[in-house]
């Protein structure tokens, strides 16, 4: 029996992520997976758009056209933002870049990649969801059933903590620390950077609940995930954006004008941050809540809070107040009278 043999891109791809990038590199699983979708996406993109099939894909294949075609496709075709276009661009040059030092034969096509340019990005709007929408939301799940305390207990701890939604879905058991001057929660951030945020009390006494209520049901040891699916294994990402979406179009129902046209996880996040600034909550605090590296990172919110205040002003501003257009030049009492300094 034939078998045909893995092509050289199937080959490199295949020791970029699973040696060079953990091994050589060192990189945390995240930036890992980041780095695969990229390259699934242009598998995905050779395959429906060039017609090549992914098992017979080659390097000889590979040219700057096809890169800036494929670059073209995830903004065009996948609606893909200029951010995720740049980060996707990133990561190609990167696998790459591996390869013509794996090849010094690839230098050309590595360069020539290379100077495909970054795309300009206009700078993002956060949105973020009111305190009455985030009410209505945590209104939807039934607390008399699992799944219902399951969903309140993750939408609950997003919003509470500002968690990232990869952060939620690698939480275990022991991560929910409860002591006797309160509850924190254990989070593990980019680049392997960790930190504490505490509950308040009311999520706490919840959380004990489920706990309580899971172990009735699976095994509930520290390593164990906090959060599972029916077959009792980690929830995905996408499993908790269902989730959210699930419960956003019932809120909408009773509540459809405090909702942005898109809810997404991580949009709680900005959510909490945007609260705890509103409630007087320090700059500072809110950047280790959130486990920023730089504080810049952070003072977007505050920026956003003071734009925000400034167009609630302009709104209210009573039009009676409004200076008049008339040039001070043209009152010629106010001439005189300051020409009257001049003597």
């Amino acid at each position: 029996m034939n078998k045909s043999k893995p092509t050289d891109f199937a080959v490199a791809m295949s020791d970029f992520l699973f040696h060079h990038l953990p091994e050589q590199k060192g990189l945390s699983e995240n930036t890992i997976n980041s780095y695969a979708d990229a390259l699934s996406l242009f598998l995905l993109f050779c395959e429906t758009d060039l017609q090549i099939a992914r098992e017979k894909l080659t390097i000889k294949n590979m040219n700057i056209e096809r890169i800036e075609q494929f670059l073209d496709w995830l903004e065009h075709t996948r609606h893909n933002s200029v951010c995720s276009r740049n980060q996707r661009r990133a990561a190609i040059n990167t696998f790459f870049k591996y390869l013509q030092r794996k090849n010094p034969g690839y230098v050309m096509l590595y360069q020539q990649i290379q100077s495909i340019p970054r795309k300009s990005e206009r700078r993002q709007t956060v949105h973020h969801l009111s305190v009455e929408a985030v009410t209505e939301l945590l209104k939807g799940p039934d607390l008399h059933t699992k799944n219902g305390r399951r969903d309140f207990a993750i939408l609950s701890l997003m919003y509470e903590t500002g968690a990232r939604v990869t952060e939620i879905v690698n939480l275990s058991i022991g991560d929910l620390r409860f002591g006797r001057n309160g509850t924190t929660v254990y989070l593990l951030g980019k680049g392997q950077k960790s930190r504490e945020v505490p509950l308040i009390d009311s999520i706490s006494d919840f959380m004990k609940q489920y706990l309580a209520d899971e172990g009735r049901r699976r095994s509930c040891g520290k390593s164990d995930p906090l959060f599972c699916n029916r077959v009792k294994e980690n929830l995905t990402r996408a499993g908790i954006a269902y989730i959210l979406n699930k419960y956003t179009e019932k809120a909408r129902c009773s509540a459809p004008d405090v909702f942005p046209d898109r809810v997404y996880p991580h949009i709680l996040r900005h959510s909490r941050a945007m609260h705890w600034l509103e409630a007087g909550v320090d700059l500072q605090y809110i950047k280790d809540l959130l486990g920023h590296a730089q504080l810049v990172t952070t003072e977007v919110y505050a920026q956003l809070n003071t734009e925000m205040k400034r167009k609630i002003l302009e709104n209210i501003h009573p039009p009676t107040l409004a200076p008049e257009t008339t040039s001070w030049a043209d009152d010629k009492n106010l001439l005189e009278w300051l020409r009257g300094f001049n003597h």
